[in-house]
């Protein structure tokens, strides 16, 4: 079992908890606001492979009950005092998409997107909890084709039960569920008007975004993932897979003496980035405009040297996230929180939403 914790302020009553429950780990930050400013009291993360019996960093497909022994667990151990959260929900639990609809329709949407919804949606409506709003196009946004954009979000009633039943065996009050995505993009960039990319980076998928507004424009999941880099290490230097995945976190692509394990890293790596180019190329095409930012984020950006590596396979300015720089911590933590920060940002941005939400 793998905990990593940092606890750094005393509790107070006004703290949020943002708890990020990936495929390979939990991740958890608690923030509070004081006179305007957000304090970050503690994070912790945990490995969910243990819980599984497979190895740290693989992806697991857990039952509600060993996710919320995890959940107790890194509570504990990163020492959280609030009971007051927020939780994300993935990506692939989740159905995003962008329709269009005619501007007439503007004070019906609760009719109609229901109605629409249905072209997508491949359940019953009555199945899932259904939300959306209106991108561009409407009364205050017009739009060039005269059409209403309207972003509709769909998350199946189970998978809100699974994660409510999660929150109240952890005894968390949860005031909402919210798509990772949404979480990720907040805690990762500023307010601009520039399209930008947001590439997730977990263990068995890569996520990208077009955020542009501060909306999101479009979305996909690559079947690449950090968990691909240990498996293929592994087999190529014939070593276990824990060891492989303690070589990657201890080495990454960076500084090695062993020149097959930094050649294994890249081999894995290369697939992903070729789809994540054609996928940017397609996007600029399409829209006929540029990407000039592409933010990297996740558990799996934190691999050292890959920043350097993802520049020099794609056009684009590639930067990390950096979800801390939106807190307040102590001077002597700033390294560290800079290397682990792109692996919290969907626990900061919940947190974030939290803290808005109370004023």
């Amino acid at each position: 079992m793998e905990f990593s914790f940092s606890s750094l302020f005393k509790p107070t009553q006004s703290s949020v908890l943002g708890i990020d429950i990936g495929t390979s780990s939990i991740k958890v930050v608690q923030l509070r606001r004081d006179k305007g400013r957000v304090i970050l009291e503690t994070y912790g993360a945990i490995a969910l492979g243990p819980y599984a019996g497979v190895e740290v960093g693989r992806a697991t497909a857990l039952d509600a009950g060993k996710i919320t022994d995890a959940l107790k667990d890194v509570i504990r151990e990163a020492r959280v005092t609030t009971t007051e959260a927020a939780i994300s929900i993935p990506y692939s639990s989740s159905l995003i998409s962008m329709i269009k609809l005619p501007v007439a329709v503007e004070k019906q949407l609760a009719q109609v997107v229901p109605l629409e919804a249905r072209k997508y949606i491949p359940v019953a409506i009555a199945e899932v909890q259904l939300d959306w709003f209106v991108v561009s196009g409407g009364s205050k946004t017009p739009s060039p084709d005269g059409k209403l954009e309207v972003l509709m979000v769909a998350i199946h009633n189970d998978t809100i039960a699974k994660f409510k039943s999660i929150g109240t065996g952890a005894a968390v009050n949860v005031s909402f569920f919210e798509i990772e995505v949404f979480s990720a993009v907040r805690a990762s960039l500023e307010h601009g008007i520039a399209p930008v990319a947001v590439v997730d980076i977990g263990a068995a998928t890569t996520k990208f975004y077009v955020v542009e507004r501060g909306l999101i424009k479009e979305s996909h999941i690559i079947n690449h993932g950090a968990q691909d880099l240990t498996l293929a290490a592994s087999r190529s230097l014939n070593i276990t897979i824990a060891k492989a995945e303690e070589m990657k976190r201890k080495f990454g692509l960076l500084g090695t003496d062993n020149p097959m394990l930094q050649q294994s890293f890249e081999l894995s790596l290369t697939p992903l980035f070729s789809e994540l180019a054609r996928t940017v190329a397609a996007y600029e095409a399409r829209m006929n405009q540029s990407l000039d930012t592409i933010v990297l984020t996740g558990g799996g950006t934190t691999l050292k040297g890959l920043k350097e590596f993802a520049q020099s396979k794609l056009q684009n300015e590639i930067r990390l996230s950096d979800p801390f720089g939106k807190t307040q911590a102590p001077a002597f933590l700033e390294g560290i929180l800079k290397e682990v920060g792109p692996e919290f940002s969907v626990a900061v941005g919940l947190g974030l939403r939290r803290l808005q939400e109370l004023g």
